[in-house]
């Protein structure tokens, strides 16, 4: 199974939460926000430094979201690994949210668990929505195998290793 995933340079984002946006305004989640901006305070005063990090769904390998989902509304998507939610079955119990160790999922208004699809509705050959408006590149998107060249010549390691989430992270 190929796994797509993300490449994410901390070092380029600054915070301006076009990825946000471009996110709600392609899911059409303008109440729920799939792809938040935190803030990562470092250092000590007079050495204080403030970093960026974008946080979406990482598609973990072994999802504990999914683990977690008493009826089995979250699946993993067999040809790429993308994690999914069938709305219809969810019971909105928030187990998801507690599990994810990431705090991804998000509850809708309806009650609902909602989290980034991986723009899996984008037509092919298109970057997802969050990369293609990063005005610094700090984002990008492909499949695992593709990404780790990239990874290494910029110096990113995969968070949480083979087992973890599809997420290289250049620090």
């Amino acid at each position: 199974m190929r796994q797509k995933g993300w490449l994410f340079d901390i070092n380029r984002c600054i915070g301006c939460h076009a990825c946000t946006i471009a996110c709600a305004l392609w899911n059409g989640t303008d109440q729920v926000f799939w792809r938040p901006v935190a803030k990562i305070e470092e250092g000590a005063y007079p050495n204080v430094r403030i970093r960026n990090l974008t946080m979406p769904c990482l598609h973990c390998a072994h999802a504990p979201c999914m683990q977690a989902c008493p009826v089995k509304a979250i699946t993993k998507r067999e040809p790429d690994g993308i994690v999914l939610v069938d709305q219809a079955t969810c019971i909105g119990c928030t187990l998801c949210f507690w599990a994810c160790p990431f705090g991804v999922p998000k509850i809708g208004p309806e009650g609902k668990m909602s989290k980034c699809t991986f723009c899996d509705n984008r037509p092919d050959g298109l970057p997802r929505a969050c990369e293609e408006v990063c005005p610094t590149k700090a984002i990008l998107s492909g499949d695992l195998e593709d990404l780790e060249p990239v990874a290494v010549a910029c110096g990113a390691e995969r968070v949480g290793g083979p087992a973890g989430p599809a997420l290289f992270l250049v620090r």
